[in-house]
């Protein structure tokens, strides 16, 4: 929840407790020169560059207002506890990412008349925005990359992942589920969920492309494999209509 606190300070913070610039007078929610919009995308981008590189948990706020180079306080009056900033991180370009694949989808639905959408359509609907926006250079995107591969792993990523991303996925799991109406409903959540990991792991940008290639001089561009992504993953789903069950052999 983004918002502004009624103190500088935590609950039960004295006047005298605070730094000498607080006690003066001075604003400690917005830098001189800086609107407060600037400001809170000042703490967004910091905060999601620890929170990727460090999880939630190796993450302070201190450390927070630390890269941000703000007050420590001034944290807490933008954003809130540490809980409300991953939140307000997760859901900056979680909105930007539904409103790109929604629109998306009502194009596909207009294009084929409400028939069902050839496979390789959907996905490219799915995964094209997250790619372009992590090709445009922009270190952010790669950051929120690394860090929504995180969440799968931690009770409080699978908690805000459904807050944020489950309602799109839910709507393009149906027109996968008109587009393949053969395949069970388990693995159209599999072949979705290895989609997006998929997806994340090409635009995390880790560098292991590069270190496994023979060509020393290979460059690994995210906006290029969007085409070998795609058809890499429709692949995935239709083996997946074929599959019977989990494989007995040992891995």
């Amino acid at each position: 929840m983004t918002g502004k606190a009624k103190s500088a300070g935590p609950p039960g913070t004295t006047l005298a407790s605070l730094p000498s610039d607080h006690r003066s007078g001075r604003r400690v929610g917005r830098p001189k020169g800086q609107t407060a919009d600037e400001t809170r995308e000042r703490i967004l981008n910091a905060a999601e560059e620890l929170f990727a590189a460090n999880g939630f948990d190796g993450t302070s706020i201190r450390d927070v207002a630390r890269l941000a180079d703000l007050q420590l306080a001034a944290i807490g009056y933008h954003f809130g506890p540490k809980e409300e900033l991953f939140d307000s991180v997760i859901r900056r370009r979680a909105e930007f990412m539904s409103a790109s694949r929604r629109n998306a989808l009502a194009a596909l639905s207009a294009e084929f008349k409400g028939a069902p959408v050839p496979l390789e359509h959907l996905i490219k609907a799915y995964v094209r925005p997250f790619i372009e926006s992590a090709s445009h250079g922009d270190r952010g995107w790669r950051n929120y990359a690394a860090l929504m591969g995180r969440l799968a792993n931690s009770a409080l990523g699978t908690e805000v992942i459904a807050r944020h991303y489950d309602a799109m996925a839910r709507a393009y799991l149906e027109a996968f589920r008109e587009t393949l109406p053969h395949v069970e409903e388990r693995k159209l959540i599999d072949g979705f969920t290895y989609m997006v990991a998929a997806m994340l792991a090409l635009c995390a940008d880790t560098g292991r492309a590069e270190r496994l290639s023979k060509d020393t001089d290979a460059t690994h561009s995210v906006s290029e494999a969007l085409t070998p992504l795609v058809a890499f993953v429709a692949a995935g789903f239709r083996a997946l209509a074929e599959c019977d069950g989990p494989s007995d052999d040992p891995v």
